[in-house]
């Protein structure tokens, strides 16, 4: 088994496998992780300013399974580009006492990358117009949110869905540059209360960055949704929130990378105004490239 190792070693040096690297003695390692396919555990610190369950510090624990399964055409370009993500969770506790904790079923984004997207006007004499963006979704089901403040209380994400726009392709080293329209259903029940419906019937916008280096070492970050959520009989009332996240890996053993990350985070509508700021560390299980 060993030698079976050592020659896909040599093969993959031997074909130009930057992420492979040998040392003084001969051995080869990688040095590339890859982000978007792995189980990931995290822990660490946040602390916010208002009214929100960070405020003063507090402990914070995370975990997710993310995989990515992009495909490509016969030629090798990339054709969609696929992440998701399975039962992401993560929970705040101050005091010993638990404040918050959220968790996500399903998440996945899909981008169609074309190497010339286009616009098509079907007749008897087809005209192809050139389109500057690659299209997609991002679909999320099963969002559950507590919170200690409303601890007889569960807000429930049905579903969410944004249409997107993307424009990476433009910008060298970024994975996701997209923006669009979202449609969204929750229900916020509580003990001896009637259920709250929460609707977006395309009254918000999402933006979604996603950039990560070729290594796989730096991660940058950035979503951010803003707009109006219908609650009958209440109305239509405006939210915003965002959230920006930059990790680095410090350091990796037997190929397990540990990351040191930095997240800024911020809300507004459908309850107490938040601003936090987090400081985490990232242990991602199956990571190397």
């Amino acid at each position: 088994m060993t030698g079976a190792a050592a020659l896909l070693g040599a093969l993959a040096l031997a074909a130009g496998d930057l992420c492979l690297v040998t040392d003084e003695a001969g051995r080869t390692f990688r040095a590339c992780f890859d982000p978007g396919n792995r189980l990931e555990l995290a822990g660490g610190g946040r602390a916010g300013a208002g009214s929100g369950p960070a405020e003063g510090g507090a402990l914070e624990a995370a975990a997710a399974w993310r995989w990515r399964g992009d495909t490509a055409t016969p030629g090798g370009a990339p054709e969609w580009l696929r992440d998701q993500t399975v039962l992401e969770a993560a929970g705040l506790w101050r005091g010993g006492r638990a404040e918050r904790g959220e968790t996500v079923a399903w998440r996945g984004v899909f981008v169609r990358r074309l190497a010339s997207p286009f616009i098509l006007l079907p007749g008897p004499r087809p005209l192809r117009l050139p389109f500057p963006f690659d299209v997609g979704m991002a679909v999320q089901a099963g969002g559950v949110r507590w919170e200690r403040d409303r601890r007889d209380a569960l807000a429930l994400e049905v579903v969410r869905s944004t249409l997107l726009l993307d424009v990476a392709r433009h910008l060298g080293g970024v994975r996701r540059a997209a923006f669009g329209p979202e449609v969204a259903y929750g229900v916020s029940v509580a003990r001896g209360r009637a259920p709250v419906h929460a609707v977006i019937p395309f009254t918000a916008g999402a933006l979604e960055v996603l950039a990560e280096s070729a290594d796989g070492i730096w991660l940058a970050a950035l979503s951010a949704r803003a707009g109006g959520v219908l609650r009958p009989p209440a109305g239509l009332a405006g939210f915003a929130s965002g959230t920006l996240r930059l990790e680095r890996v410090v350091l990796a053993v037997n190929d397990v990378p540990l990351a040191v990350g930095l997240a800024v985070a911020g809300s507004r509508g459908g309850g107490p105004a938040r601003l936090e700021a987090a400081a985490l560390l990232r242990l991602g299980l199956d990571g190397g490239r």
